[in-house]
């Protein structure tokens, strides 16, 4: 470890050349997630153009029930991924539980020998 701190120290350039990578690795990152976002939108977009076009005088009582219905939906979604990961956590910790009585009940002593 003291090796690795002497090389950073007497060679900065390999630690600006980490930090640039960095760097680089981030903003390509972001490009991609907000060209997604983007494209998302446009579409987005397109659609409430299309539903305009077609029947201009429903077309944003259509569009709110739209966003109305994704939202409802979205809530739904997260509350099922709420209680499916309680569920799931609640699952490991028996798991643990069980595993932690077969190995009492396989080796009774090696609990003792352990613990100090």
């Amino acid at each position: 470890m003291d090796e690795m701190i002497n090389y950073v120290m007497s060679h900065q350039f390999t630690v600006v050349l980490a930090v640039l990578c960095a760097l680089f690795l981030t903003w390509f990152l972001f490009k991609k997630l907000f060209k997604l976002a983007l494209l998302v939108l446009i579409v987005f977009a397109g659609f409430c153009g299309y539903f305009y076009l077609k029947n201009p005088d429903t077309a944003r009582e259509n569009i709110m029930k739209t966003v109305e219905t994704a939202e409802k939906k979205t809530l739904e979604t997260l509350e099922k991924s709420k209680t499916t990961y309680h569920k799931g956590k609640e699952y490991v910790e028996k798991g643990k539980q069980r595993i932690e009585g077969i190995d009492q009940i396989l080796s009774p002593n090696a609990d003792k020998a352990t613990k100090p």
